[in-house]
């Protein structure tokens, strides 16, 4: 009799085991179609790079799913200018996503020249964000470092905020309202760096030519400091 009760208590419990794996991969593969977001909880906007090497991005879309600012890739030296620069910003009018800019800086160009050429191409609407200098070379040669101080030099006194994708540690190449942002998977130091770019590698929920390789940032303060500099945050 003990048998009779007891045989269908193997099948149950593989077909209970079977339920719970598929619970755990169903919730894995929605998991991995969630927007990617850093490490720690208390983020407060959430931003991505947009350039010419992604298809056409819906922005509204792109803002309906909690991003709140965008980077917008525009020069780099003396002679490139990304493709998709001015359609992005002209779509950007009419949503409520802040942007910025980025400026690469090149080791083939004077300061003088690389700035010349971005207000040629860019003009004064480089968006409400800190221009973003990114080196275009791996290099932390106090030459090359001090001409990037310099185009950040020229940029701060046409009236616009800078910020530098280098190691706080090289402050002293740059002028002294310079802000700073980092890169890597622990939120960084809130006095040393006003932004965190946490991925190089996300994906933003229902956006379709987002779903992987995309380059995301964080602000590193509070809701309220990036309302008072930026605006509205889209959640």
């Amino acid at each position: 009799m003990k048998r009779f009760h007891h045989k269908f208590t193997l099948p149950l419990i593989l077909t209970l085991l079977v339920l719970a794996v598929a619970g755990l991969f169903i919730g894995f593969l929605n998991f991995r179609r969630q927007t990617t977001l850093p490490s720690n909880s208390n983020t407060s906007a959430i931003g991505v790079e947009l350039t010419q090497d992604f298809d056409y991005i819906d922005l509204h879309k792109l803002q309906a799913n909690g991003i709140s600012f965008v980077y917008l890739r525009g020069t780099q030296g003396q002679s490139y200018f990304d493709d998709n620069y001015l359609s992005y910003r002209d779509q950007i009018q009419g949503t409520k996503l802040a942007f910025g800019t980025e400026i690469y800086f090149s080791n083939q160009s004077t300061p003088q020249q690389q700035y010349q050429y971005f207000v040629k191409k860019v003009g004064n609407n480089s968006g409400s964000l800190p221009i973003m200098l990114i080196p275009a070379v791996a290099s932390t040669k106090s030459s090359y470092l001090r001409k990037m101080g310099q185009l950040a030099e020229k940029l701060m006194q046409s009236g616009k905020k800078v910020i530098v994708a280098v190691d706080y540690r090289y402050a002293k190449f740059f002028p002294a309202k310079t802000q700073f942002i980092t890169s890597g998977s622990k939120q960084p130091n809130k006095m040393k760096y006003a932004f965190w770019r946490y991925t190089t590698n996300g994906r933003v929920k229902d956006v379709s030519g987002l779903e992987k390789g995309v380059t995301m940032f964080s602000y590193n303060g509070s809701v309220t400091q990036y309302k008072q500099k930026y605006g509205q945050l889209t959640q």
